[in-house]
């Protein structure tokens, strides 16, 4: 019986470890400074999906470069608070930020609401993320970033 036993958890463990290989490259032929245009690009169109004069204000960071698990590999993202919106009208404007990633290729990959005013989006096309957030001070923020490239870029 005991043998049995152990020839099927090797049996499932073989089965496990058979599935398809992680994926180590890059997942975007773009370079670090191609991606950081991207991930400005997508903040700007969403942007666009606002009423009134929405400024963003740099969260600090500025655009910021960051290992992946795979060395060489970097993520490149940017970080903004949005200036002008009513803290009363959090829910709608992102209810609107959401209607708009959905309607310009990006899937809901992850929703916190209504307990928590978070909201992380994936383009289907390029894999860059956004997310829109809330602040316990009622500020909304928003971020993209790009997949994990190469810094000079792949063919």
């Amino acid at each position: 019986m005991r043998s049995l036993c152990a020839a099927a958890v090797l049996l499932a463990l073989a089965g496990a470890c058979a599935g398809e290989p992680e994926e180590t490259g890059p997942s975007s032929s773009l370079d670090e400074a191609e991606a950081g245009e991207r991930v400005e690009e997508h903040i700007t169109d969403a942007v666009e999906a606002l009423p009134g004069e929405v400024e963003l204000e740099d969260v600090g960071n500025g655009l910021v470069s960051a290992s992946c698990e795979t060395d060489p590999l970097i993520t490149v993202s940017r970080s903004y608070w949005l200036r002008g919106l009513p803290e009363a009208d959090i829910e709608q404007n992102v209810d609107l930020l959401v209607e708009h990633w959905e309607g310009s290729g990006f899937a809901v990959t992850g929703d916190l609401r209504p307990d928590d005013t978070f909201v992380t989006v994936e383009n289907e096309e390029d894999g860059f993320t956004m997310t829109v957030a809330a602040s316990v001070q009622g500020s909304l923020s928003i971020d993209a970033s790009s997949p994990c490239i190469d810094p000079s870029g792949t063919d």
